[in-house]
């Protein structure tokens, strides 16, 4: 008599399935969506070594390009975010316009708005799962949208229909960073695609770095600075160094957290080397001193002590070796001022004009601090608060930028998002044992400290070609956060 043979069970697949490595990022998404890049990086490379392409063969590739891959990019949101991330900075250079009203720029945003209405559905493979904390930063984000926004209604009193209506692409234009920042937030499944982001982002950088390599190779004989400037993919010299001074965040973050391994620094090292020297060739202040705090801030992060050394080391550097300091960048510091101290007199043209569009804009702010006088307006009504007239018409300073046109609200909620990413970045850092995600949060607060100080001396979070990569890092590092968060909440005991 046959006995019953005990009921097979099937073994659980989570419990049957190798533990992941946890420094095992990337993944079947990384290598799919870089093979989608192959085409657009042969030519790339092709124009960066100086071979000049016709127009009808750059549409013409473009065009079958896009057809070949547009099913992968109705399907996935992935590599529509990696286009994102790889078009955004150059769409001032390559804008691509396709009919009145439609360039390459509306229909990359135009594919992230579908892919988010798809998650917002219930889409499998785009809708976010798990429980997972609330994120902090969408929030303020959309106060800042809010209010920045509310401003238009401004111009419309203040300034009357015709000019808001003379304004309506500057409004377009607006929103891309509120699209690129909530569609981004949405869209990114789990710590793995926010960290495979970072990738595409870093990869980018590269790209326009080369761009910036082959304009000063072009440049670097230039008999002023005026004309030796690089203007960049952004097409201004400030907004390009804005854009670098970004850029360099995350390979800030890479060299400091593998200080001790040589293979990692043999490619970190030169880019921002090079980095360093096309900065130098833009001939920013603000970028130059953008970055020195994104560095400060990040020896921060990374430890008091570190820092403190850091800096010691590099003031013998200078003091024992003054060569060191390029000959550009004294050139350029030199110009703030001539001998003496700082007056009106001696200032270069450049510092006086700044002064007094930011006088101007304080006197704006002082007579309406609530709401400003409205969306794009400062160039209209500067010559009533300056004592000369000034042919530039931006405020140079973001901050001034939000409170003469949309009010001090604005202003400070800029700076609270500016914060908040500093500080969600020290806390991805401080709390993952995982190397990559400690690289995320140090480039997060590294970005959030070069953010800082760059709008300072520019309105750089105007464009969405330079500012770009802080709303994608803030929304990367604020999901990463969530996840980290639901990890905790997974392991307490129930």
């Amino acid at each position: 008599m046959n006995e019953p043979q005990p009921e097979t069970v099937p073994a659980d697949p989570a419990e049957a399935a190798p533990a992941p490595d946890p420094n095992e990022w990337a993944g079947a998404p990384l290598k799919a969506t870089l093979k989608l890049m192959i085409v657009p990086g042969v030519l790339g490379v092709f124009i960066l070594l100086g071979g000049g392409l016709p127009t009808w063969l750059l549409y013409g590739v473009a065009g079958v390009f896009g057809l070949a891959v547009m099913p992968r990019l109705l399907r996935d949101p992935e590599p529509v975010m990696a286009v994102a991330i790889a078009y955004l900075p150059l769409n001032k250079m390559f804008a691509v316009p396709i009919a009145p009203g439609i360039n390459a720029t509306n229909i990359v945003e135009g594919l992230l708005l579908y892919h988010w209405i798809r998650a917002g559905r219930g889409d499998p493979d785009a809708a976010q799962k798990g429980d997972a904390p609330k994120d902090q930063t969408s929030t303020l984000v959309t106060a800042y949208a809010c209010v920045t926004l509310l401003s238009v209604v401004t111009a419309l009193i203040v300034a009357g229909a015709d000019f808001v209506f003379d304004k309506i692409l500057d409004v377009r234009w607006w929103l891309d960073q509120f699209i690129v920042y909530f569609t981004f937030f949405r869209l990114i499944k789990d710590g793995k695609m926010a960290q495979r982001l970072l990738v595409y982002m870093m990869l980018t950088s590269t790209v326009v770095l080369g761009l910036g390599v082959q304009e000063w190779l072009e440049k670097r004989d230039a008999s002023s600075i005026e004309k030796a400037r690089l203007l960049g993919p952004q097409l201004q010299p400030n907004d390009f160094g804005a854009f670098m001074a970004y850029a360099a965040a995350p390979f800030i973050a890479i060299v400091l957290i593998n200080i001790a391994k040589p293979r990692i620094l043999a490619f970190a090292v030169p880019y921002l080397l090079m980095t360093a020297r096309i900065l130098l060739a833009t001939f920013s202040r603000g970028a130059y001193l953008g970055v020195a705090l994104g560095a400060i801030v990040a020896g921060w992060v990374r430890g008091k002590f570190f820092l403190i050394g850091a800096a010691v080391f590099g003031v013998l550097l200078v003091v024992v070796f003054p060569q060191i300091v390029p000959q550009s960048l004294q050139a350029r510091m030199g110009q703030t001022t001539s001998e003496g101290a700082p007056t009106t007199e001696n200032i270069d043209k450049s510092s006086q004009t700044r002064l007094i569009l930011w006088d101007a804009a304080l006197k704006i702010t002082k007579k309406s601090p609530l709401f400003g006088y409205g969306f794009k307006t400062f160039p209209k009504f500067k010559g009533e608060f300056t004592d000369e007239e000034v042919h530039e018409s931006d405020n140079h300073n973001m901050y001034l930028y939000l409170t003469s046109q949309m009010g001090i609200p604005a202003a400070v909620l800029l700076l609270l998002l500016m914060w908040k990413m500093g500080r969600l970045g020290a806390r991805v850092y401080r709390a993952s044992d995982q190397r990559f995600e400690r690289v995320v949060g140090m480039t997060a607060t590294t970005l959030a400290g070069a953010a800082f100080l760059v709008n300072m001396f520019g309105s750089r979070m105007v464009d969405i070609c330079v500012s770009v990569d802080f709303w994608i890092t803030l929304a990367i590092v604020s999901r990463l956060w969530m996840e980290i968060e639901a990890r905790k909440m997974a392991e307490q005991p129930r």
